[in-house]
């Protein structure tokens, strides 16, 4: 091969300075090309690249953007570009005299011996392979290449670009894996979301990527993101955009995932979105992908991809790689949900045991209070100082009885254990109840009484409670009795006065204390009966069933 300095000295000339094209002398013969075992003369565009000199096309060589390499004997490297050694992932001054087979995968080593036969017969097709760079990263490329004979000595140029890349394929798996582990161990949606976002960037030519998703108003915000510069959520916030605002955003909602060349142009058409393309114009991106994200069967979002310019399409496995981590974002949004009804399910039963707690504790205790101030202004006016001294004493207690209360019910709002004695909490019940209302109550055990758990305990206390309360306040009754019967497969709860009763298809048992009653019974696993005519008192009966 004729070096620059003998082609110069040829033409009768000064060396052109790099990059300089100059025109061939009209007395320098043309040199023919040899290649593949034949000569014939050039084409004239040929003879017009060689009368640019050599310096110039090396210099064009050198800025290609596409790979440019010449290995020789022993498939030894002996040339390769910039553009080439980025692909390759490696300087050429580490690569200079290395066989080049080494940075092809090893199963593809003898097809490309193969290959060098065909090209010295004259083949020029383009073929397929895949280097693996020092990282482990596989990158797919399209190449072409001849053998050419200069001085005695083989060589074969080939130019190549890459089809996919840069993405480490044995980590895959385990990149999806680890997204779904996230997922598993309840994670935020914000930390999936943004490991997703990474995961899309560095298995892929994207040079960030976006996670927007529908606020409850419809609004897009942006809960993750790769790539990306600063204050880029903010402008996502102010332009007010819905999924139909994006460009491509009817087919977008429709769950089609959009591939669009001049995602850039489009972006920074549209007066909405002029401020988010401003932003990101330092990204080098023209085309965006759009891969939908549901929740529900619906769309509420979506990943956008930003290519670089010199990227027109995306790859196969670029899209199939998007589309996986637009699953898993469709799962930590749906999980989310999820997370997010479980704890209104939460609050609205908290809000039911608040409910019933007050109802079957605060309530009766205030109607005991209310009934002892009344005795107080009874006995200020008949002058009996008597009548409101015990008056007064039934109030001290009955507001300390009160405070107990309070205190009990925020013991099971920060999980402590309360009684674990269902016969001794029922006892202490009824010394309760004739202390404050004046109510005689009976306490009757019968049978083995197996031990409980703490909540059905709670419950039954709580039901017992009510119905007595309903005693005082409503049956004016004189006496109750309170049973518990352990029996083989069940625990019977009776409560039973001497009061007046009601008609119970009249609607009166429907209130919100019988309500309540049913509500502990069913949270104990078991059923209430309420037996009660005019004239011949009540019964209220628990059956909760025992584990066996």
């Amino acid at each position: 091969m004729a070096s620059p300095e003998s082609t110069v000295a040829e033409s009768g000339g000064e060396r052109p300075e790099p990059g300089e094209l100059r025109a061939p002398a009209d007395d320098v013969e043309v040199p023919q090309a040899r290649g593949a075992g034949n000569d014939r003369p050039a084409s004239d565009s040929a003879a017009v690249l060689r009368g640019l000199g050599l310096d110039a096309l090396v210099e064009m060589l050198e800025t290609s953007g596409y790979g440019v390499c010449v290995t020789g004997d022993d498939h030894r490297w002996v040339y390769l570009n910039p553009t080439g050694c980025r692909l390759i992932g490696r300087p050429f001054a580490e690569l200079e005299g290395e066989d080049y087979l080494l940075s092809f995968a090893e199963h593809e080593r003898a097809y490309l011996l193969a290959l060098e036969h065909d090209q010295r017969e004259g083949d020029t097709g383009f073929y397929a392979n895949t280097v693996v760079r020092p990282d482990g990263s596989e990158v797919g490329i399209t190449w072409s290449g001849s053998v050419l004979h200069a001085d005695g000595k083989e060589l074969a140029p080939a130019f190549f670009h890459p089809t996919f890349g840069l993405a480490r394929t044995d980590q895959d798996a385990v990149v999806l894996g680890a997204a779904a582990a996230r997922i598993a161990e309840g994670g935020s949606v914000g930390d999936v979301l943004g490991s997703l976002a990474e995961e899309a960037v560095a298995r892929s030519r994207a040079v960030a990527c976006l996670v927007l998703v529908e606020c409850p108003d419809g609004r897009l915000a942006l809960l993750a993101g790769a790539g990306l510069p600063e204050h880029l959520r903010e402008a996502v916030s102010a332009a007010d955009l819905r999924l139909v605002d994006l460009p491509g955003g009817e087919l977008l909602t429709a769950g089609r995932l959009m591939l669009l060349s001049d995602g850039r142009t489009r972006l920074a058409a549209s007066p909405s979105t002029a401020d988010i393309a401003e932003l990101t114009d330092d990204l080098g991106w023209e085309g965006s992908v759009k891969v939908p994200l549901h929740r529900g069967g619906v769309v509420v979002g979506c990943l956008v991809l930003l290519l670089p310019r010199a990227v027109t399409a995306a790859t196969k496995g670029e899209l199939t790689a998007w589309s996986a981590l637009g699953a898993h974002a469709s799962v930590a949004l749906a999980e989310e949900r999820l997370r997010e009804q479980a704890i209104a399910h939460a609050a609205e039963l908290e809000r039911h045991r608040l409910g019933r707690d007050l109802h079957d504790s605060v309530s009766a205790a205030l109607f005991s209070v209310h009934a002892r101030a009344q005795a107080v202004r009874r006995g200020l006016r008949a002058a009996a100082p008597e009548v409101v001294e015990e008056a007064a004493r039934d109030l001290e207690l009955l507001s300390q009885q009160a405070i107990s209360q309070l205190r009990a019910m925020v013991t099971g709002m920060r999980g402590e254990a309360p009684a674990a004695d269902l016969a001794a909490a029922l006892r202490e019940l009824a010394a309760t109840c004739t202390t404050r209302d004046g109510l005689p109550v009976d306490v009757r055990v019968t049978g083995a009484v197996p031990p409980v758990p703490a909540g059905t305990i709670e419950h039954l206390v709580r039901i017992a409670g009510e119905a007595l309360h309903n005693c005082v306040k409503h049956a004016k009754a004189s006496a109750a009795v309170v049973s518990l019967d352990g029996r083989e497969d069940e625990l019977v709860l009776t409560v039973t006065d001497n009061g007046c009763g009601f008609d119970p298809a009249a609607g009166r048992g429907g209130g919100h204390g019988q309500r309540t009653m049913r509500e502990r019974a069913l949270l104990c696993g078991g059923t209430l009966q309420v037996d009660s005519a005019p004239g011949r008192g009540t019964s209220v009966v628990v059956r909760v069933p025992l584990s066996s």
